[in-house]
């Protein structure tokens, strides 16, 4: 007897669970779109209805692969753009409607055109009642809006000074997006490398340079590409360290420095990948001689061009 009734709840509590667990997915909408003004407009368009909206990408090629995309989410909906159409799959009906949009990057009228049309699309039953509301409490501050992106590449730096050279370099940068619905982001960003080697005028050492800059940058997106052109100004660190005739050389200088460049990336969910080309102009930058001579040891180049990949990670 007692062994039934410990049966018999286990199998009640599974059962409550299962059930727990299945308006889950019934909340649940992947967007398979990167543009942020879609993603922006649905969230407002479906906010009575409690509604998950889950970034997933690339597009679904077909239906079969939109069930397949909604049971690894347990997801009920699957919303992406085939071209000018909005293509919306129920995983609970088992079928999948689409309507004539706009492809391409979606300004906010348009967006929110088109979260209407996924909203009539999904046929959802009438917005369940707001919660009765608590008694008034100290509000504690808003939610943050903003986006963090962490960001780390790997680059050849080609810089003219004295002669040409060549050298590896590794960067980082962190930047936010202090508006979900903007383009814009704003950061820090700093670089460093090997060393070049410096023979010249019985001077024998090593010249190498870090960096830190502000930067500014402003993304637009096509499909799963983005295109980010960006700008930005700091510091470059310059030091030249060696010997010259059997004695100690050290030679510093910091200098003001502008950064302009390009990063075109490809994005797989919260991640992207792609290219940098950035070219780099330091001001002031110093020419040493050697000792009691006019002869030239090292110019600090002037102009660097930097070609190379990025990985980044939206938080």
């Amino acid at each position: 007897m007692a062994r039934g009734a410990l049966i018999f709840l286990f199998i009640v509590g599974w059962s409550a669970t299962a059930a727990m667990s299945e308006p889950a997915a019934r909340q649940r909408v992947v967007l398979a779109d990167p543009d942020p003004e879609l993603r922006h407009a649905m969230e407002q368009a479906l906010a009575p209805w409690h509604l998950e909206i889950v970034i997933e990408g690339p597009p679904p090629a077909d239906a079969a692969m939109a069930q397949e995309r909604a049971d690894a989410d347990t997801a009920r909906f699957v919303v992406w753009r085939k071209g000018d159409e909005l293509v919306v799959y129920d995983r609970e009906l088992g079928f999948t409607e689409q309507r004539t949009s706009q492809s391409g990057v979606l300004d906010p009228p348009t967006a929110a055109a088109a979260a209407l049309t996924i909203k009539t699309l999904m046929r959802l039953p009438p917005p369940p009642p707001p919660p009765t509301k608590a008694p008034a409490s100290p509000e504690g501050p808003a939610a943050s809006s903003f986006e963090v992106r962490i960001q780390a590449g790997v680059a050849t730096r080609i810089a003219h000074g004295s002669e040409a050279d060549v050298t590896a370099r590794f960067s980082g940068a962190a930047e936010i997006r202090p508006w979900a619905s903007s383009s814009w982001r704003f950061g820090l960003a700093g670089d460093g490398g090997t060393p070049a080697n410096v023979e010249r005028a019985s001077f024998k050492g090593t010249w190498s340079e870090w960096a830190v800059l502000g930067l500014v940058s402003w993304t637009y997106t096509r499909g799963a590409w983005e295109f980010e052109p960006h700008a930005g100004g700091g510091i470059r660190s310059s030091t030249l360290d060696g010997t010259e005739m059997n004695g100690v050389r050290r030679e510093s200088a910091t200098l003001p420095t502008a950064r302009g460049g390009m990063w075109v990336r490809w994005r797989a969910f919260r991640w992207t990948f792609g290219a940098a080309l950035d070219v780099d102009e330091s001001f002031g930058t110093p020419t040493y001689s050697k000792t009691g001579s006019s002869a030239e040891i090292f110019q600090v180049p002037g102009v660097g061009v930097e070609l190379g990949a990025v990985v980044a990670v939206d938080l």
